[in-house]
Parts: structure tokens; sequence; C-alpha cells
């Protein structure tokens, strides 16, 4: 276990009197430089919201299960240190064709338009499916988690 994210963890556990012994532990991205950037934007406020394939959740492909309303989860930077502390409190699956001008811009991203979101989460769902054998398509579901900021170093 990261022993960054336990401390955090005791931390907020204990100055907001949290009972709940559960937490995940994760980075977004698939780089260090990207767990930095989409940290920044949690840590700006900018950043609410986060997509996932639910195929591979449901293969078994991921190290987390599928956030559910209330989960709390430890946010790691690139060099794997704990920073923040966000709560689950939305919960959609949809196909990446629903995904819509509200949760593109809830992610915070680039310039926060539908456009952008296609522009960087096609080739990044491609690119974590082709390592696993499988293909995208514009079908296939998506587990959108919105979330909150609820504690940070």
């Amino acid at each position: 276990m990261n022993q960054s994210a336990i401390d955090l963890w005791t931390q907020f556990k204990h100055q907001h009197k949290i009972t709940q012994p559960d937490y995940e532990v994760w980075a977004f991205g698939n780089s260090p430089e990207m767990a930095d950037e989409l940290l920044a934007h949690v840590l700006r406020g900018e950043k609410t919201g986060t997509s996932s394939l639910h195929l591979l959740y449901e293969l078994g492909l991921e190290d987390e299960k599928i956030p559910e309303v209330g989960n709390y989860s430890v946010l790691l930077d690139g060099k794997n240190q704990a920073q923040a502390i966000i709560c689950t409190r939305v919960v959609e699956i949809l196909s990446y064709s629903r995904i819509s001008e509200v949760h593109s811009y809830l992610e915070g991203e680039g310039d926060r338009t539908l456009q952008y979101w296609r522009s960087v989460h096609h080739p990044f769902f491609e690119q974590a499916l082709k390592a696993h054998g499988l293909t995208f398509s514009e079908d296939l579901l998506i587990v959108y988690e919105l979330f909150e900021l609820v504690f940070q170093k």
C-alpha cells in the first residue's frame, strides 16, 4: 500500500470524523505527466468528472472496482504521492456516443468542449483496448463519474 495515501487518508478521516474504512488509491491517465496535469485540474476546481471504459472493469482488467456513489478515492500525482481525496457523487454508465457537452465540460480538460473530449479520449480508450487485444467502438459503455474534491494536501 502507498504510505503517502495511508497518511493522507488517516489525516482526512480524523479531521472529518469519517468512519468509512474503504477507499481507492489511483492516479489519472497512463503516464506521470498525465497524472500531474489532470490532478492540477482537480486541485484548481476545473475537473469534477472523469470517464473510463466499462469493458475493462467488466473483464477484470482494471485495478479498481466500478465507482459507486459515496466512494472515496485518494488521488496520486505523477510521483505516486497522495495529493487529494475525492468523493464520488454520481455514476453514469452510457455509451461513448452519448457523452455530452456537459460531461466534457465537467472533465475540465482542454477547452472543455465535446470535440476536445473526443479528440483525447478516443485515442486514449483505443490504446487501452488495444493493449488487451480489443477494439474501440462508439457503442462501448463509458463509466462517467462525477466527484467532489473533499480534501487536499
